[in-house]
């Protein structure tokens, strides 16, 4: 271990604190990637040449451990079904039913005024 080591722990510590409240494996999951990313980018630097500012450099592109979390929350948010509550059923049927007529009612006011159209222009 070097002490570059150091910092990139540092950070998913930060991290981990910062994920407080979010499920253990979606947590570890996280954590993972990121430490595998990590690992990635500094494997492209060459052997012996790696830097404190090119390490620093890497953890500054992945974000502050409170955004990096709080975009982790807001993933899992987007990834949730979305649920209709039982008084909300009721609530989007009558809705659906509306749409339904409006665009029933709009079919049937088109006919007629082609109709009406085809009337006078048929006339001439």
């Amino acid at each position: 271990m070097n002490t570059y080591d150091d910092l990139v722990n540092d950070y998913l510590r930060a991290v981990e604190q910062a994920l407080d409240g979010v499920p253990a494996n979606r947590r570890a999951e996280l954590l993972a990637g990121l430490s595998q990313h990590i690992s990635a980018k500094r494997a492209e630097i060459r052997p012996g040449q790696e830097t404190e500012v090119e390490v620093r450099s890497i953890l500054d592109l992945l974000g502050d451990p409170d955004e990096v979390a709080e975009q982790a929350r807001l993933d899992d948010l987007a990834d949730e079904p979305i649920l209709i509550e039982p008084k909300r059923k009721s609530a989007a049927l009558i809705w659906v039913l509306i749409t339904i007529a409006a665009v029933a009612t709009l079919c049937v006011l088109g006919g007629i005024a082609i109709g009406f159209l085809a009337l006078v222009v048929g006339h001439r």
